[in-house]
């Protein structure tokens, strides 16, 4: 298991998705970062993809972010992206709970609310707002985090209160909406007024983990009692809707996770039980704890009871690699991977561990899993910079150097972008594939200077 403490969105012809190398240990108290996570975000798009479909729109379409974070909240921004805290998961009890948040703010999203409330802000404002929360994140993704998540956090604040805080009409538009893919996905809506019965509950109530989303979603008696009554009507109506039980082990697991990474030492308290969802939380809390023998005590005997299970060989192998005990990682990792040979968060973290190993084997093997990562998941600059590792390693310096300009780029460090292009003039054979590549960053390069040029005329 990596658990990805940045998820950062790059802007430049379109959105890139990038993955930071930074571990679990660099979780901190004062939490607010984008994170990254196999397991969680599988769990989620069950949840979602259905709601997505239901709406009209392609799953793959929809970005859905991961903030690290005790605040209770979830908000649309940028067009498609849907940003969920993982303050708001812990507070769900049930999959069905979840899920109808998600629908809601898909209801925003199809109902156009955003643009309609950036038509009522000058759009130079708006810009501004949203190029720091998608741009200012770029930074994260450099190895230098608080920066980039500092100015991410001032930027979300300002969106969350200036664009977000919807009005009455929207909130009560996205409700019905929400319903409506609800029903369209054969789910019950329980789950909304349950959730809607929390929140409005909370109201009012003083605490350090502000609930955002009673702010920028203000809940009225009128709406709870509304999404009760339509609850019950549907009900009638439809008694065979689903209330998604089936899945609820895996929302418990996968809050159980996030308490555990969260919260690492009370874990021990709120999930003592023989439970494999509360071991699988004090394994967590054993490993941020530095508790290898508790750890490996614990991650053995689940991985012993759930052998197909690819968190729990995630998550050894993490924990192993990170205590610089690599060659014992390795099997672990190879498990995880073979079992889910589609996920590119596992499959780096794999290739990580096999460059580190340092047998030319093991590295010319990882090249294989990065590139297969990267045609799952283009432009990630984290697996440029290994790419360019291994190729180093491996003696192939014109690679290593045309992986290591695509990190530049995409980590908006210019100068050596530059500098490295002008050592590749004439490595590739023309027309092979690292050529084109190369012709592509070229061009890239171009519109740099053409970029430059145009600002030193505007001055």
């Amino acid at each position: 298991m990596k658990y990805y403490v940045s998820k950062i969105l790059v802007v430049f012809i379109a959105i890139f998705i990038l993955i930071t190398g930074l571990s679990a240990q660099s979780w901190a108290d004062n939490r607010h970062r984008f994170i990254r996570d196999t397991e969680i975000e599988t769990v989620i798009a069950r949840y979602s993809t259905p709601i997505f479909e239901a709406a009209g729109l392609r799953p793959q379409n929809i970005n859905l972010f991961l903030i690290d974070s005790p605040v209770i909240n979830a908000f649309v921004a940028g067009g498609s992206n849907i940003f969920l805290y993982t303050g708001l998961i812990l507070e769900t009890d049930t999959p069905l709970e979840l899920t109808s948040v998600i629908a809601h703010e898909t209801g925003h999203i199809t109902g156009g609310h955003l643009v309609r409330m950036q038509n009522s802000l000058e759009d130079a404002q708006f810009q501004s707002i949203i190029g720091l929360i998608l741009g200012g994140l770029v930074a994260a993704g450099t190895g230098q985090a608080e920066g980039g998540i500092a100015a991410s956090q001032a930027a979300q604040s300002l969106l969350e209160r200036q664009l977000l805080s919807y009005s009455r009409v929207h909130e009560n538009a996205a409700d019905q909406a929400s319903f409506d893919f609800l029903q369209s996905s054969g789910l019950s809506i329980e789950g909304a007024a349950s959730f809607f019965e929390k929140l409005r509950a909370q109201e009012g109530r003083a605490s350090s983990f502000s609930n955002e989303y009673t702010r920028t979603h203000p809940l009225t008696k009128d709406r709870v009692a509304a999404a009760r009554v339509k609850a019950e009507a549907v009900k009638q109506d439809n008694p065979g809707l689903g209330d998604m039980s089936q899945f609820q082990q895996i929302h418990d697991r996968m809050k159980a996770k996030i308490f555990a990474y969260s919260y690492p030492k009370q874990a021990s308290f709120m999930y003592a039980s023989d439970s494999a969802t509360d071991r699988y939380a004090r394994a967590i809390a054993a490993y941020r704890n530095n508790d290898q023998q508790n750890f490996m005590t614990l991650i053995n005997g689940l991985i012993e009871e759930e052998p197909d299970n690819p968190y729990f060989y995630e998550l050894k192998g993490q924990a192993l690699f990170e205590a610089g005990r690599v060659d014992e990682a390795l099997p672990a990792l190879k498990k995880a991977a073979d079992i889910l040979p589609n996920a590119p968060l596992i499959l780096t973290l794999y290739a990580h561990a096999l460059i580190e190993s340092g047998a030319q084997d093991n590295v010319q093997q990882a090249v294989g899993h990065l590139q297969r990562a990267l045609k799952l998941e283009p432009a990630n600059g984290f697996r440029y910079r290994l790419l360019g590792l291994a190729h180093g390693r491996l003696g192939q310096q014109n690679l290593a150097r045309l992986y290591q300009a695509e990190y530049a780029f995409l980590m908006r460090d210019f100068e050596l972008f530059e500098r490295l292009i002008a050592q590749l003039e004439g490595s590739f054979d023309r027309g092979s594939v690292q050529w084109l590549r190369y012709q592509d960053l070229v061009q890239l390069q171009q519109r740099i200077d053409d970029e430059k040029l145009r600002g030193g005329q505007r001055r």
